[in-house]
């Protein structure tokens, strides 16, 4: 890990042991040099957590650090931060847990885990039982197998007496063997039972407070969506890659990737053969301006059918992304009509499109116009003639004098176009959140 990020780290650690009544759950071995995770997880109590708020955002922001998604649930607060680094960005993910629970239904409380927590002159941490205890709860609760990969924590703590009798408690079972049988809306059921009768106003205020989280995040989003268009010979997928690299193991798994648009729907092509309006299908996607022009009218029902895609699309398939601290990326996405006629074969004006999308076409957060030099572009790919490229980029700079584009030019590296995109959304990312956190 590089020293920007275990000095942040270490930092960190080192307020919270004389801050907050907290303890790190797991993988905490190596730390602060060596995080062996995405994330690092803290079980914290809520008291400690409204406390040191305001110092820790005051900490990261004072080292340069950069909120680039922030996530506010009812179990649980997420800040995936970014610093600049010589060569590539750092990402630290740190999620602070204020208990395991399912859609506001406890199952162990902070300050369960912090009854045995242990310092090994560093950080605090949770006993191996606790740590046993925050998987198998929430995974049986949920209907999933305790995981494999966990099994000698299982061996080491599923029959000592403290895990025994919160087993009993919560889900009246007697070993883990008996819980490994029973379906977990069962035991989902029985814990919400235990809730109700030992803590009823506070299980109706969990839930309450998960229903309004959950539906507050999936509307205002905590990841971000970020599309890039430009012409073949741009670079576009050698910098998606450079930039997914540069994004670490925070994002390397935790994104998910669009060619065009959500594809709820199949290519039109393939529909027209399906219902009998077409008899052959070109398959020949390796030349995508090979299609002939066509008219006002095809032209016409061509968007509305790409546009119904990107609505219903974006709203079942890219909202359920970016709710969860997640990336969306777009390797082209509506903007591309705009800028590559040949391609959709949408032979529309751009200032017709344009103002099409901004009523109907649901908004990346960022729209990337990455582009090169003519010589540039043929140098790498012949697909394209020199008026083609031309007329291209024409039209990506009439998009670039609107708002919320950022035109990018990328004749060097791809590592310099991905920091200037980085730069960009980390910063207004930055921004976004410190309004939301207040």
């Amino acid at each position: 890990m590089n020293s920007s990020a275990s000095q942040h780290i270490s930092l960190i650690l080192n307020f919270l042991n004389e801050q907050a009544d907290y303890a790190v759950l797991r993988n905490y071995e190596d730390l602060p040099d060596s995080n062996k995770s995405r994330d690092i997880d803290i079980i914290i109590t809520k008291q400690s957590l409204r406390k040191i708020k305001d110092s820790f955002l005051q900490m990261i922001e004072e080292n340069g650090w950069k909120i680039v998604t922030y996530l506010n649930s009812d179990r649980l607060i997420t800040y995936v931060l970014s610093v600049g680094g010589q060569d590539k960005v750092e990402l630290v993910q740190w999620d602070f847990f204020i208990n395991t629970s399912v859609w506001g239904i406890q199952l162990m409380s902070a300050e369960e885990f912090l009854q045995a927590r242990q310092f090994n002159g560093t950080l605090y941490y949770v006993d191996i039982g606790c740590q046993f205890l925050d998987k198998y709860l929430y995974n049986r609760a949920v209907g999933s197998a305790y995981p494999e990969k966990y099994a000698s924590t299982r061996a080491a703590t599923e029959d000592t007496p403290m895990v025994k009798q919160k087993l009993k408690d919560i889900f009246g079972i007697n070993s883990t063997q008996e819980g490994d049988s029973i379906k977990g809306s069962r035991l989902l059921w029985r814990s919400i039972k235990w809730n109700l009768k030992h803590r009823p106003a506070k299980t109706v205020a969990d839930v309450a407070r998960f229903i309004y989280t959950f539906t507050a995040n999936y509307f205002t989003g905590t990841g971000f969506s970020i599309g890039f268009t430009g012409p073949d010979g741009s670079g576009k997928t050698t910098v998606i890659e450079t930039m997914i690299d540069q994004l670490g193991p925070v994002f390397r798994k935790a994104h998910v990737y669009y060619h065009f648009r959500p594809t709820l729907f199949g290519n039109i092509s393939d529909v027209a053969h399906s219902a009998g309006l077409k008899k052959e299908v070109d398959k020949n996607y390796d030349q995508p301006h090979r299609g002939g022009k066509t008219g006002k009218v095809s032209s016409l029902l061509r968007l509305l059918y790409y546009t119904t895609d990107y609505i219903l699309g974006y709203f079942i398939k890219v909202k359920r992304t970016t709710r969860i601290t997640r990336l969306a990326i777009f390797d082209r996405y509506y903007t591309d009509i705009i800028c590559d006629s040949r391609r959709s074969r949408i032979y529309l004006s751009k200032k017709f499109l344009y103002t099409f999308g901004r009523l109907l076409i649901p908004k990346l957060d960022y729209n990337i116009l990455l582009t090169a030099s003519t010589d540039t572009i043929m140098s790498r790919k012949g697909e394209l003639d020199k008026e083609g490229i031309e007329t291209i980029n024409a039209k990506i700079d009439f998009l670039a004098s609107k708002k919320g584009f950022l035109k990018v030019t990328n004749d060097n590296k791809p590592e310099d176009a991905v920091r200037k995109i980085l730069e960009h959304v980390f910063q207004r990312q930055h921004e976004k959140n410190r309004k939301r956190i207040g």
